[in-house]
């Protein structure tokens, strides 16, 4: 895919951008450890009905780096992102740490988002850490994968099959694609530092867009029991659970996944030719 370079918020950021800007904006944001490209097959999938848009969240793929790694930079970073592309009335689509991005975003930013799709979002991930690590704030440094990957290429390479449920049926080229995401995956640190403090859940009520919530059944990552305890949450909320998908069901099930990402994005929208 074609990729351009925005200045935002002072960060040099790297982005994808397919299909017609006259159509519905779209924006996609991608997980830790990974890159906007892990969108590549959505955004060719859904090119002729939206106008598709996915960066390179700050510290991963080819953007700059951001200092403190906090939420609230990260929202000041994405909203001089959207302006400087000129977007408004933006469906969002966050995949597990960019769910948590996203979700937080649209709390903040009730008036930039239409509608809301969430990826295993990793929302519920401050409830999972004990709170001895909270108290102490201790330093998840070694969990840094760009210090990971030099000391062994092995457990790389069996970390980036391990979201998958059934890695064998990927083309080799993913593999590829998901070793240059963790070479470029500098501040996946920082990332569980700042969602480890972050606790969404008495705020997302204020979310009254329409929210879908998508897991693939077999997600070890973040697990399937968090969608109902965020449905209870959302006061408009729908959930699409994909089999034989764990939790990169974006590449394990394409076409399951864009068939429910143009059905509720397409609702209630006009679409040009």
């Amino acid at each position: 895919m074609p990729r351009f370079f925005v200045e935002a918020a002072g960060i040099r950021t790297g982005y994808y951008m397919l299909g017609a800007p006259q159509n519905p904006p779209v924006l996609l944001l991608h997980g830790m450890s990974t890159a906007a490209d892990s969108f590549r097959e959505t955004m060719y999938g859904l090119a002729a009905d939206f106008w598709l848009i996915a960066p390179d969240i700050p510290g991963f793929g080819y953007s700059g780096k951001l200092r403190p790694y906090t939420m609230q930079n990260l929202e000041v970073w994405l909203v001089a992102f959207c302006d400087a592309l000129k977007l408004s009335d933006i469906a969002l689509v966050g995949h597990s740490f960019g769910g948590l991005l996203s979700a937080s975003f649209t709390i903040n930013r009730p008036q930039a988002i239409s509608k809301l799709l969430l990826i295993a979002p990793s929302i519920l991930v401050s409830t999972a850490y004990p709170e001895i690590l909270k108290r102490i704030a201790i330093s998840l440094r070694l969990i840094d994968l760009g210090s990971a990957m030099s000391q062994s290429s092995f457990w790389v390479k069996r970390q980036i099959k391990a979201p998958f449920y059934d890695p064998d049926k990927q083309d080799e080229t993913v593999w590829q694609r998901r070793l240059q995401d963790y070479k470029q995956a500098r501040q996946s640190a920082d990332v569980m530092k700042a969602a480890a403090f972050y606790d969404l859940r008495p705020f997302l009520p204020q979310i009254k867009q329409p929210v879908c919530l998508v897991w693939g059944q077999n997600d070890t990552v973040v697990a399937p029991t968090d969608a109902p305890k965020l449905a209870a949450l959302l006061p408009d909320v729908q959930i699409q659970t994909v089999p034989e998908s764990g939790h990169v069901v974006i590449l394990e099930q394409p076409e399951a996944f864009q068939a429910i990402t143009k059905e509720f994005l397409s609702r209630n929208l006009t679409i040009s030719a």
